[in-house]
């Protein structure tokens, strides 16, 4: 992770947004791991929209989703994704079809289940990498710092029981292999448009709904007043 997160502060550094993080565009080489294929990478200072949206559904940030352009946030969000892979052994989402209902549930602020635990501070800043506010995020050099630390008290002298991540049961046994679930990079705007469109449907009906009930609710207590004037006259 060390690693990683150091070849993308480089990225950023140098004023480029990766656009399509995850675990496959990580390199090994000798015990050190490289970020790879910068194909559709853009500079930071490039204005307008992206015209496709390009990449793996778990690894790609909810405002991209919803439309935002794409920002080193967007970078920080699928790091996040990356230490959950890590921590877990599993890609994530792995046993959701990666369709417009896992869009529209990440968009809602699903995220892969966490682990009981983990390094001290390890969850936290995960947590923060996938936070659905990009101003939230922290920045690559903040990270880098976080993950240093985390690595020395984990590998001092002083600490003679290392963490052991024990998984949570939601997280559940790997039983099938799942043909919905697509960690290969592919164009995903018409899935992006039909999920954001279905999610608008979706809340204007929960909005109708709301105000059904509450006119009705509105509707109930004025009756229920009125029959109380009616014996309070009688």
């Amino acid at each position: 992770l060390y690693d990683i997160i150091n070849g993308l502060y480089g990225i950023h550094r140098s004023n480029i947004i990766h656009k399509d993080l995850h675990s496959g565009n990580i390199f090994i080489n000798r015990g050190y791991a490289y970020v790879g294929d910068l194909g559709i990478s853009k500079s930071a200072t490039e204005s307008g929209n992206d015209n496709e949206n390009y990449g793996i559904i778990p690894y790609m940030a909810p405002e991209i989703f919803k439309g935002q352009k794409y920002t080193k946030a967007s970078d920080i969000y699928s790091f996040g994704m990356i230490m959950w892979e890590v921590m877990t052994g599993r890609r994530p989402f792995w046993d959701r079809n990666h369709n417009t209902y896992l869009i529209i549930d990440i968009c809602d602020g699903l995220r892969p289940p966490i682990v009981t635990n983990a390094p001290e501070g390890y969850i936290e800043l995960m947590k923060e990498c996938w936070h659905s506010n990009p101003e939230k995020r922290p920045q690559a050099t903040n990270i880098s710092r976080k993950i240093m630390e985390m690595n020395k008290n984990e590998r001092g002298s002083s600490n003679n029981n290392p963490t052991e991540i024990i998984e949570s049961s939601d997280i559940g046994p790997v039983t099938t292999y799942n043909l919905g679930a697509i960690y290969k990079s592919r164009p995903l705007s018409s899935m992006i448009n039909s999920a954001m469109s279905l999610r608008s449907s979706r809340s204007q009906s929960i909005s109708l709904e709301k105000l059904k009930r509450k006119f009705e609710d509105n509707l109930i207590e004025d009756n229920h007043d009125e029959g109380m004037k009616f014996c309070q006259l009688n």
